[in-house]
């Protein structure tokens, strides 16, 4: 049986274990039998994306593991709204897909005018940026990414794995005002909150039964196989629009990956 590696882009602090072995759960959960599953944190902690430079480290901390991790999986999906996505695919050899890339391929078959809500509104500008790279169709052209206030914290999110009744409300506030501007699909943008909401039955904005909340961390573990299965057909990133790195720069790659992932990884 072939095994999806999903590549949690945090260091796996072991004060979130309970929220660790929740999300590693949902993950087997989305395979349903027809692969092994293995969830694997990031070797090093970048402080996250919320600043340009904290979002490059992190960039770096993904694509170094996701070289590790191609050693032990068929296909890999990134676990993080903001993703490397293409760098990852250029240097891997599995199928690769994340919860932007994911999302967005869906979203262009299954919706007109969705909108993605996330977490905080510092990353607003960098999940619209994200997309607009991604070539996204099927959103809003007008603000298609959003995000509730106060954002959550990690406490919040641990909390809600058995009540979520506080961030579902949050979540779904601007989801109302979303509708209200034309959506028909609401994105989770969190990796956290997708599986917790799906867990609870949250799969539809509550005041309007026709507009899905759709969860990203399906979207993705999708696509992931779905390439992989095309992989298997012989179809793959094509070699002039995602270059390899050959030769010398691909050993300086491998190096460079190795001092990254020095610090224990975390696996379950």
């Amino acid at each position: 049986m072939k095994t999806v590696t999903w590549l949690e882009a945090t260091h796996g602090d072991p004060a979130l274990d309970e929220l660790w072995s929740f999300l590693s759960d949902q993950v087997e959960k989305l395979a349903e039998g027809r692969v092994r599953t293995r969830l694997q944190h990031v070797a090093v902690d970048a402080g996250g994306i919320r600043t340009s430079a904290n979002r490059l480290m992190s960039d770096a901390a993904i694509l170094a593991s996701s070289l590790e991790a191609q050693e032990r999986a068929d296909a890999m999906v990134l676990g993080c709204w903001g993703a490397p996505t293409e760098a990852v695919r250029t240097a891997s050899r599995i199928p690769v897909s994340s919860l932007p890339d994911g999302s967005v391929r869906a979203v262009g078959s299954l919706a007109k005018r969705a909108a993605v809500i996330t977490v905080a509104p510092s990353l607003v500008p960098i999940f619209t940026d994200d997309l607009m790279r991604l070539g996204a169709t099927g959103f809003l052209v007008d603000r298609p990414v959003r995000a509730y206030a106060p954002e959550s914290t990690h406490l919040d999110v641990l909390r809600a794995i058995v009540d979520p009744t506080e961030l579902i409300a949050r979540f779904d506030a601007i989801a109302e005002l979303a509708v209200a501007d034309g959506a028909d699909a609401i994105v989770v943008g969190c990796g956290y909150l997708a599986p917790i909401f799906t867990a609870h039955g949250y799969t539809s904005v509550l005041g309007h039964a026709d507009v899905p909340v759709l969860d990203c961390n399906r979207l993705a573990f999708t696509h992931a196989l779905q390439l992989m299965e095309l992989q298997q057909a012989g179809i793959g990133p094509t070699p002039r629009g995602y270059i390899r790195p050959t030769g010398a720069r691909e050993a300086a790659l491998a190096a460079t990956s190795r001092l990254l992932n020095r610090a224990p990884v975390g696996t379950r």
